[in-house]
């Protein structure tokens, strides 16, 4: 009731003439605008939009005391008022008071509950055998959830078979739905006036709407005409159904539109609330874990049944966790019976729109606690749900107006989320997805796609359906019929990798594997969760990332670690390589070793010792004596008494007949617009500035890479012909390997397969080393031999990175074959480098001739341009992609493409979030990009940004203060404050280092990041920048916390989950 108290003021964003608050809400993405206002806000905040006044609510205080049914109700405005003209009195867009509704509620509330689940097994089995027969074939998880919500729905509800899943498209109905939606939430957002305008959507939406109500009529027509009786479904409640209070049947019309409200409704939120966990599950994968877990230990791998749906506790809280994180429905809308003071603070008019804006309100720490943004299922168990506020969780709607099939759609999801497990491991296509949110009238995850594998001992045919040829079998089952017939051993060797070299390492195994007796089968460390095979030795290849696992090997370790049985790996014989740099002292190999271990401790046997690597310094000797002695020691426990065969490949030289390059355009390059000098070479490396038009629709985000596919310098591939004695336009026919890169029987030029194939200037090996030394006159090899000894190779070889063709060159009596040198040569891989631009500052929509329209981005990068004495004394090292595109002009073509950053690498979704960044040299590329974006939004929006400081490290204050006038203005506009260091000349006064800066204002930081969530990022060497930021941050806390190293560096393990974020290169 009304209170005698003054009332507060609601706080409102500034209005501007006749659009009042429209400018603060993007038409496209209503709840995120919500979102964003309700942080810079508060809890309650006050917008007029299109000649209303709109009141929303983001806490518990308030839509608790908003769910008082006495003095608020459910209003249908905005966007719903505007899907009225499809479902009209249907009961989701029922006015209140309207009396089909009540009718309508009175008589479907019986029937509207928990089903039996056999219709459901029918539709659900289509999807189980769909994904069954996709392979490795990717999954868009909103598209076939949404046929499957919408399958069940027709069946179990109407009777009627809309069959999605026998079908490449989804029913016509899905996509009308789609479109109405849309365009309802956009005419929500418009000025009337514009609405009117828009003569050819209204009659497109117009359109859309006559073609669903025709398949209802449809649907009804057929039951009408061929009645059935015995079933208890929604349909015949409609057609037959009387209110038990007045004794009216539904009318026609009503009966169409509640069919297209349930519909709609029913298959759009639980398609979105499936998609969204299984987003959480795959990036959480302990959760998935245990949530596999207990669908094993209730069912096995036996049927499901109805019996079982309550023993599915953990995958029933899953999904409440999932909807309170952030679920299909934003808003729940509401409005004053009478004039009433809400929450005995704030005077509310029966004429204000209310939104109770449920992703900030599932996310309260006064109900949820500190960790409300984590991804937690277990916050609902053992008495969890219970003891929640009255009124804590909103995802389903609100009294009277509730979901009505609440039962229904929870069943659903459990028996769905229950099946999957039940049968697949379930991976994400891309592990590097951040959460991108589709938005209509209800939120979804935009092209979450992912992957299943078909768990050993599980087979779709239980379910009665005739199984179409299905995946590949299990790792444990998978020995090539080519294996077979030449006797080879099969051997599995898994990888984890980010970067390309882990995948490397493991493809030589494959590639080589036959010369020892074996046929190598080479995967990702994800996709043998659950698989590991007993039948064949298992070789191991991984890196750590920050003490963390790579993307492709975060579920298998979790597997690892959740799975108890001592006796799990019982029978596996494995051995394990890490990959690791040393500048990560703490985490150093960290994840190679903890693989080890658990293996051990769960019973596998390791074939031979662990071996490690220090990408600092030698990449390849210590792999090749590693796989030497792995190598011998597979021969010895397999058995294998064949030969060891030396390497087959192969190199036939013949002159050519004429020319075979052919140039042309291809639509995959991306074409150079700009490329200009930011610093010559005069303090420290020259940097130089690229600009990138993309390939047609292809996007990025800011702190993403460019990646770029060079080709080698024409100075050292003419060293290369120079010292074998072979012309560049020598055809070359290789064969004997399996080398992709090495295109087997393809003909090609020497100058070709040089230039764009193989990487010329990779530090040589010890074992290469030796390989020379075995082709030199023996009178020449003490030399040679002595760059071989540790402590020469570790001293002199390594420091200087020495090449093969360094020492070719050294060493003109060496006579190594053509092709030996090929096989000693490692792929040219692609270079990535941080993009120093936004997407949202240089979007062009454009038309091809094909009429398809679409985006066209531009993307820049910022690079260092290695062009300097070479340390091995041969001349001068210059660095293959730096160079590469330092030669490139304005209209050039060169091969890229965009790859996403660490999914933490990129600007809060709230501008006002503050941010801190710390970089040195070209390490700002993409924080020019964070800060361009952030201009780019400050402008567009007028909007008050959060605190953004830049710690800048440069030598020079004049000489290589890059991108300066561009930052000071950023500076002026309030984007950004600049704080730059210069290590060797500076202005008076100014610091030498960022770290010390950052200690002598050490208070201002301490401040944005404990009590005003500023997330920290940083790029630059991870031996010099990224080090010293680690060491003052540590030192920092400790002197605000008055805590030890210790838990100092606890600490900082702890935010690098998300509010310490580095991208850190040497």
């Amino acid at each position: 009731m009304a209170s005698e108290q003054v009332s507060l003021p609601i706080p409102q964003p500034p209005t501007r003439f006749l659009f009042g608050n429209l400018g603060d809400i993007d038409p496209e993405n209503m709840p995120a605008s919500m979102w964003k206002l309700a942080d810079i806000y508060g809890p309650i905040f006050k917008l007029d939009v299109a000649n209303r006044t709109m009141l929303v609510c983001s806490d518990y205080e308030l839509v608790n005391d908003l769910c008082d049914s006495d003095r608020f109700e459910k209003k249908v405005d905005g966007v719903l008022k505007e899907v009225r003209f499809l479902t009209k009195d249907g009961l989701f867009t029922a006015y209140p008071g309207e009396p089909n509704w009540g009718v309508a509620h009175r008589i479907l509330v019986p029937v509207f509950g928990p089903r039996g689940i056999q219709k459901y097994m029918d539709i659900a089995s289509q999807m189980i055998l769909r994904w069954d027969r996709f392979g490795d074939r990717e999954i868009v998880c909103s598209d076939d959830f949404t046929r499957l919500a919408f399958d069940v729905i027709g069946l179990c509800a109407f009777g009627y078979r809309f069959n999605n899943f026998y079908s490449p498209d989804a029913h016509p109905f899905v996509k009308q739905m789609g479109d109405v939606l849309t365009e309802s939430g956009k005419r929500a957002s418009r000025l009337q006036l514009e609405n009117t305008l828009r003569v050819f959507s209204a009659s497109q939406n117009q359109e859309n709407v006559r073609a669903m109500h025709q398949l209802c009529d449809e649907i009804i027509a057929e039951r009408q005409a061929h009645p059935q009786p015995d079933s208890n479904d929604l349909l015949n409640a409609m057609l037959e159904g009387r209110d038990p209070q007045t004794g009216e049947k539904l009318s026609a019309e009503n009966i169409r539109y509640n069919l297209v409200t349930f519909l709609v409704a029913g298959h759009e939120t639980t398609s979105g609330s499936l998609s969204f966990l299984f987003f959480h599950l795959l990036k959480n994968p302990e959760t998935y874990m245990k949530a596999q877990k207990e669908v094993d230990d209730v069912v096995g791998d036996k049927p499901i049944e109805y019996k079982h749906l309550s023993k599915f506790v953990y995958i029933k809280y899953a999904i409440f966790e999932a909807l309170r994180y952030m679920g299909p429905i934003a808003f729940i809308a509401k409005h004053a019976k009478k004039p009433t003071k809400l929450a005995g603070k704030y005077d509310i008019d029966p004429a204000d729109q209310i939104l109770c804006n449920l992703r900030p309100f599932h996310h309260d720490p006064k109900v949820w606690g500190d960790d409300a943004d984590v991804f937690r299922p277990e916050r609902f168990l053992n008495g969890g749900w219970e003891s929640l506020p009255k009124n804590a969780f909103k995802a389903f709607g609100d009294g009277e107006r509730a979901c009505i099939g609440r039962g229904f759609t929870e069943q659903e999801m459990i028996l769905t989320v229950a099946l999957i497990l039940q049968k697949f491991q379930v991976e994400m296509a891309d592990p590097s997805y951040s959460l991108h949110v589709h938005v209509t009238l209800t939120l979804k995850p935009e092209d979450f796609r992912i992957k299943v594998r078909r768990r050993p001992g599980r087979d779709p045919a239980q379910y009665g359906a005739v199984v179409a040829p299905s995946q590949a079998p299990s790792n444990k089952d998978r020995i090539s019929a080519s294996a077979q017939q030449q006797d080879l051993k099969p051997l599995t060797v898994l990888y984890g990798s980010q970067s390309g070299t882990c995948k490397s390492y493991a493809e030589e195994i494959e590639s080589n594997a036959p010369r020892f007796g074996f046929k190598a089968t080479v995967q990702n460390l994800d996709s043998a969760t659950e698989d590991i095979a007993k039948n064949q030795p298992i070789a191991i290849i991984c890196p750590s990332y920050e003490g963390k696992p790579a993307d492709n090997a975060k579920k298998f370790v979790t597997w690892l670690e959740t799975t108890p049985s001592s006796t799990l790996l019982d029978g596996v014989q494995y051995c394990v390589f890490g990959v690791g740099n040393s500048d990560w002292v703490t985490t150093f190999h960290k994840v190679p070793k903890l693989i080890d271990e658990q293996f051990e401790k769960k019973g596998a046997k390791r074939i031979t010792g662990t071996g490690f690597v220090d990408v600092k310094f030698d990449i390849m000797g210590p792999w090749e004596d590693w796989l030497e002695t792995v190598w011998d020691r597979l021969r010895k426990t397999s058995g294998t008494t064949t030969e060891i065969l030396a390497g087959d490949l192969k190199a036939e030289i013949t002159v050519p007949k004429f020319a075979t390059h052919l140039g042309g355009p291809d639509i995959s390059y991306g074409t150079v617009t700009v490329n200009k000098d930011l610093a010559d070479g005069e303090v420290g490396l020259a940097k130089k500035h690229i600009e990138i038009e993309l390939p047609f629709e292809i996007g990025y985000r800011s702190g993403d890479y460019l990646a770029f596919l060079p080709l080698n310098r024409m100075d050292v591939v003419m060293r290369v012909v120079k010292r074998f004695d072979i012309q560049p336009d020598d055809s070359i026919t290789i064969t004997g390997t399996n080398k992709a890169f090495l295109l087997p029987n393809e003909p090609t030029s020497v100058f070709d397969l040089l230039m764009t194939r193989v990487e010329l200037n990779t530090p040589v090996s010890q074992k290469q080393i030796q390989v020379l030394s075995e082709h030199t006159p023996e009178s020449k090899r003490p030399k040679l031999l002595e760059f071989a000894k540790d402590d020469v190779y570790k001293t002199t070889v390594v420091p200087k990175r020495y090449s093969l063709l360094d020492l070719l060159e050294e060493n003109p009596d060496t006579v190594l074959p053509f092709a030996t040198y090929l096989d000693m040569l490692k792929p040219l891989t692609p270079r990535q480098y941080s993009i120093s631009s936004s997407p949202l500052a240089s979007v062009d929509f454009v038309q091809t001739a094909d009429g398809k329209s679409g985006q066209k981005l531009t993307a820049s990068v910022t690079y260092d341009v290695h062009d300097e004495p070479a340390w091995s004394g041969h001349g001068q090292f210059r660095g293959v992609a730096s160079t590469y595109l330092a030669r490139q002009e304005p209209g050039d073509k060169v091969r890229c493409f965009t790859r996403p950053t660490n999914v933490n690498f990129h600007l809060p979704l709230d501008p006002t979030t503050p941010i801190i960044m710390i970089a040195a040299g070209s390490g700002i590329a993409p924080m020019r990009g964070f800060l361009q974006e952030r201009a780019t939004i400050k402008a567009a929006r007028n909007a008050q940004l959060g605190p953004a400081l830049l710690y800048f490290g440069c030598r020079h204050h004049e000489k290589d203060f890059i991108y300066k006038s561009e930052l000071q203005k950023w500076e002026d506009e309030g984007v950004v404050s600049v704080r730059p260091c210069f290590s060797k000349v500076g202005p008076e006064g100014c610091f030498n280092y960022v770290p010390d800066r950052m200690w002598a204002e050490r208070e201002e930081l301490a401040d944005l990041f404990r009590h005003k969530g500023a997330k920290i990022f940083v790029c630059g060497s991870a031996s010099k920048l990224a080090k010293s930021t680690a060491g003052v941050c540590k030192k920092i806390y400790m002197k605000k916390s008055e805590k030890g190293e210790e838990e100092a560096e606890a600490w900082l393990d702890r935010v690098k989950e998300d509010r310490y974020v580095s991208d850190v290169f040497e």
